[in-house]
């Protein structure tokens, strides 16, 4: 087995293996190309892979959580193909991972995985512990009916806003995100990171402009083509309460169903209760399960 740092000419394979260890996910070749190449010098990441015989069998990353204020929070995670575990690979990749956030001075770090037996027993073995589980659903989004906007709010696609305004939307929508630490620092840089992802969707996206055209609620989409995954979805505080969030995932629901997507997938905190409502009254089935768990450093 040799471990060294990736390169360019790896995101294919990478992106094999992080659909192979979740097949909910979207992600493309050019979307993890584009997400290495964009990371900012203040996360201090580290991309690995693993070969054994040339051929990449694992793939894992680590960098300091840039989302957040909490002093110490880094993240990290190892995928190692099907065929190739029970080889001491992934523990060769995490030790590697982990001697990088300590000499970050990183305390604490966090990992999001499609949760498995096997996965659980070989975190917890590893001194890793569960932080926050939640349902991982999925719908046909063509089964959606036409949404219901409140008068006063208009839904339009994201591409037709600029990428600011939502940015302010989500940094105030995301202060109540269950997480294990908060992001209450997620800064425009980053944010354009997402915005400008090859797999992201801003036409099938959706904002909720209120009649002064201040974007009041979002949800994001990523699309590669028949499957689809959500991503954060949100209303400010002050317009909560209207219909607005389930308002804008119908409008991105139909208009990837008529770009031809016939599955979306999502996940959310068990905590989050008003959003895993949403969901259920959209008629999104459970699937599996995500999880989060973190470790001292």
């Amino acid at each position: 087995m040799v471990i060294r740092e990736a390169i360019d000419a790896d995101v294919s394979a990478v992106a094999q293996l992080l659909l192979a260890a979740d097949d909910a996910r979207v992600v493309s070749p050019a979307g993890v190309l584009h997400m290495s190449r964009t990371r900012p010098q203040r996360m201090r990441a580290l991309d690995l892979v693993a070969e054994v015989d040339g051929s990449i069998v694992a793939a894992g990353a680590c960098g300091l959580d840039i989302s957040t204020t909490t002093a110490g929070a880094a993240w990290a995670f190892v995928t190692v193909d099907q065929q190739s575990r029970r080889q001491g690979i992934g523990d060769g990749l995490g030790t590697e991972l982990l001697r990088h956030l300590r000499a970050l001075g990183a305390t604490r770090a966090t990992s999001l995985f499609r949760w498995t037996e096997e996965g659980e027993r070989w975190a917890i073995a590893r001194g890793w512990s569960r932080l926050l589980t939640g349902p991982l659903i999925a719908i046909d989004p063509r089964i959606v009916g036409a949404p219901s906007v409140p008068p006063g709010y208009r839904c339009v696609p994201m591409a037709a806003v600029a990428p600011e305004p939502v940015h302010e939307a989500v940094r105030a929508a995301a202060l109540d995100e269950p997480t294990p630490v908060p992001h209450d620092d997620i800064q425009l840089d980053d944010f354009l990171r997402d915005w400008n992802d090859p797999d992201a969707d801003l036409e099938s996206s959706t904002v909720v402009l209120d009649s002064s055209g201040t974007v009041v609620a979002f949800t994001f989409l990523n699309v590669a083509g028949e499957r689809a995954q959500h991503g954060f979805t949100g209303t400010m505080p002050e317009h909560r309460g209207k219909g607005l969030a389930t308002a804008a995932k119908i409008d991105a629901l139909r208009k990837a169903a008529a770009r031809g997507v016939t599955r979306v997938t999502t996940s959310n905190a068990e905590e989050n209760t008003a959003m895993r409502a949403i969901n259920r009254r959209l008629g999104f089935e459970a699937i599996g399960e995500h999880m989060i768990f973190g470790r001292d450093l």
